[in-house]
């Protein structure tokens, strides 16, 4: 495993690629430090990604992603790669598309432990009344990146 470090506009992200060179997990880290080992090109590949879409020039990554959970954690994770840069999805929709009207709680939990943040866009989904439910990595972040995707500006970016 190898790690990236990425300073964004919502703080400091951590990339981890497996030896196979697959994202494994993309995070908000406190700092830089720990298991960082020697940088592998699909490590590098990552981060040059994320500096393209935080720099307003890419709306799709090309990445080869294997977060790990559960099998009905991944179909949710797949099925948010699908919610279209700038757009935004339910979580009862998303428990409609995989056949499961009464899995929207489900689909919450799993949304919730989507291990590779921003590139599987868990914060694309909202609330059934259009309002900005939980992140993992803060409401804060969330609003952000949404307005990023629109194109709004914020002109403050505070943690909560």
């Amino acid at each position: 495993m190898t790690d990236g470090f990425l300073d964004t506009p919502i703080g400091l992200v951590r990339v981890t690629v497996n030896h196979g060179g697959a994202v494994t997990t993309l995070s908000f880290a406190d700092a830089a430090g720990g298991g960082v080992g020697e940088t592998t090109n699909a490590c590098t590949l990552a981060v040059r990604q994320l500096e393209e879409y935080f720099g307003n020039e890419r709306q799709i990554f090309e990445l080869d992603l294997e977060p790990e959970g559960t099998e009905f954690e991944r179909r949710v994770w797949d099925d948010l790669l699908t919610i279209p840069f700038g757009a935004t999805d339910t979580y009862g929709a998303i428990a409609h598309r995989l056949g499961d009207p009464g899995a929207g709680r489900a689909v919450g939990v799993a949304n919730a432990r989507n291990p590779i943040a921003i590139v599987i866009p868990c914060h694309r989904v909202i609330g059934a009344g259009g309002e900005l439910t939980g992140y993992a990595g803060g409401l804060h972040r969330k609003k952000w990146l949404l307005a990023h995707e629109t194109g709004q500006r914020l002109l403050d970016f505070a943690s909560e």
